[in-house]
């Protein structure tokens, strides 16, 4: 009889068997237990589509399976440290919560509960403050894979800590609406989400402007409103031949009754003026194009827009010396203000003190207040800590107080120079962080699990103190 030798894999060993032969196999290795450390997303709205459930832990191997209340899924092994799963639409439809395990050779990993229907805190503490028009940007890119670069360093890191409590990823509407309703309930009054142009030009499964889509199609943003601060810069800006096609999807936004306004007008934040002369060749170019917006905005029934000019500035500790820029030419791009996203710290490295941070940025207000040709709205930055992406080699420790004593500062300078408020008096100056989900550089107010809420209720409690 011809015989032949097949290999047969068990575990983490290989046993050679003659087929025909009466030799049995060796009993199977187990392998270690596997664990589970989070899981995106981690909610739903009862009712709400399929989607693809992302699980992070480790001792995961190509055998792991991801099981949904004991039931085995159709998984995809990403690596030891992620698994993927499309979840039906069929197991969102009754109410949860509902348990995800992973289950291997060396057994079952502990449990991780699943919220359905999504839960969304009531309105409370100081989501009716009217110290502040208080905003925060928004860095709208966690809708992509947890592979995504903007992940480095994060769920698949050792920055595991920020993970936001509504989930990494963003790209659903109980993880927005989660996220909104929490930061009314901090104070804020409105995000301003950063919105790209050609928003899939970098993977088509990342669209950089995910969340204000998921906003604006919400029946309910649980007090908040939006605007948009428009990221010109390569490869994401609208030229000349692309300007109309923005303005149009700007307007579309501009004529919700949740978008922000300042004087009655839409507001519109450009995030650096620099890069619009350069794409409109000059001044004349660029108020030419605002006032195309404008013109537009006009046409179809609001009442203009405000627009806001971006400029970049910093102030080094170390030499005492700071970056403010001449902003003259702001007023022949036709702005309206003048602001900026966050500021530099020259040439300070290593971990340093969050006093430094606070001090650039009262500089750079003290700087507006004595040189802005045009009104001024100050910048909070509630942290910066870019190790997760390795983004420059300087970071600062921060305290919940240390960042709501900043915010106090901004509002009581803001209060203090009226001739540079966009807004006058009666109306609350009109102050942003930087920002509200910036976690990849550690500027982030957003709940973690590292964290919780304690950035925020610090914020909460400055705003109700006065």
């Amino acid at each position: 009889m011809k015989l032949f030798l097949q290999v047969a894999v068990f575990g983490s060993f290989s046993v050679l068997t003659a087929c025909g032969g009466g030799t049995s196999a060796p009993p199977m290795n187990p392998g270690p237990t596997p664990a589970v450390s989070a899981i995106s997303p981690n909610s739903s709205t009862q009712g709400g589509p399929g989607f693809t459930l992302s699980v992070v832990g480790s001792n995961f191997t190509t055998n792991s399976t991801i099981q949904w209340n004991g039931a085995t899924q159709p998984t995809t092994s990403v690596n030891a440290n992620l698994l993927t799963a499309t979840i039906p639409a069929a197991e969102v439809a009754p109410p949860g919560p509902d348990n995800v395990t992973v289950v291997d050779t060396g057994g079952r990993s502990n449990a991780l509960s699943f919220a359905v229907p999504c839960v969304i805190p009531p309105q409370g503490g100081s989501s009716q403050q009217t110290r502040a028009r208080l905003g925060a940007y928004y860095f709208d890119g966690w809708s992509g894979l947890l592979t995504n670069f903007h992940f480095q360093g994060l769920p698949l890191g050792p920055y595991q800590d920020r993970q936001p409590l509504s989930g990494w990823q963003d790209n659903s509407q109980c993880a927005v609406e989660q996220q909104l309703a929490v930061a009314h309930n901090f104070g804020i009054d409105f995000f301003v989400f950063d919105w790209y142009f050609n928003a899939t030009v970098n993977e088509p499964s990342d669209n950089l402007n995910s969340a204000i889509e998921i906003t604006h199609q919400l029946v309910d943003r649980h007090g908040m409103k939006y605007a948009i601060l428009y990221v010109n810069s390569p490869p994401f800006v609208a030229g000349p031949g692309d300007w109309p096609t923005a303005i149009n999807q700007w307007i579309g936004y501009m004529s919700d009754p949740a978008y922000v306004t300042v004087n009655g007008k839409p507001l519109l934040i450009v995030i650096d003026m620099g890069n619009m002369r350069q794409t409109f060749g000059s001044s004349a170019g660029v108020a030419g194009a605002l006032n195309q917006l404008r013109t537009a905005s006009v046409a179809s029934g609001l009442p203009g827009v405000y627009v806001v000019g971006g400029f970049q500035s910093g102030y080094d500790h170390n030499t005492q010396m700071g970056s403010f820029p001449d902003l003259s030419q702001a007023v022949a791009d036709g702005y309206d203000a003048v602001s900026l996203y966050n500021y530099s710290f020259g040439t300070v490295s290593g971990q340093q003190s969050f006093s430094l941070v606070s001090e650039a940025g009262q500089w750079i207000w003290s700087q507006a207040a004595s040189k802005s040709p045009l009104p001024f709205v100050p910048v909070v930055m509630d942290g910066w800590d870019p190790r997760p992406w390795n983004e420059g080699n300087v970071w600062f420790s921060r305290s919940p107080q240390d960042v709501a004593t900043f915010v106090d500062a901004a509002i009581t300078w803001a209060t203090a120079n009226p001739v540079l408020r966009p807004e006058p008096s009666p109306a609350p100056p009109l102050v942003i962080m930087e920002a509200w989900n910036e976690f990849g550089e550690g500027s982030h107010l957003l709940p973690t699990a590292g964290e919780n809420t304690a950035y925020g209720d610090a914020v909460a409690a400055i705003l109700g103190t006065h």
